[in-house]
């Protein structure tokens, strides 16, 4: 459930079903969650990992990445979240 009050939601545990990855499936729903946060003002947040299918962090760095998502680290460090990538509304960091 998203907390619209809260103005920053981690993403956790997102997989695609085996059968429906390479589909468009993963892309089409991060293109309306991200509508959906941007129309909030909310932060997302997220620490891509091979623990449920993906087949390389890297790999789904990139994925985050092509969605506005910034490493969060550097000048983008946002000291709100201790996942390893966020995406300001709009797309990219502050």
């Amino acid at each position: 459930m998203v907390d619209l009050q809260r103005r920053l939601e981690e993403l956790n545990r997102l997989v695609v079903p085996e059968g429906e990855r390479g589909s468009g499936a993963g892309s089409a729903f991060m293109e309306d969650l991200t509508d959906v946060a941007d129309a909030h003002g909310l932060v997302l947040a997220t620490t891509p990992s091979t623990d449920f299918g993906g087949s390389s962090v890297s790999r789904l760095e990139g994925f985050y990445k092509g969605f506005g998502f910034v490493s969060n680290t550097g000048q983008n460090k946002d000291f709100k979240t201790r996942e390893s990538m966020y995406r300001a509304p709009g797309g990219g960091g502050w």
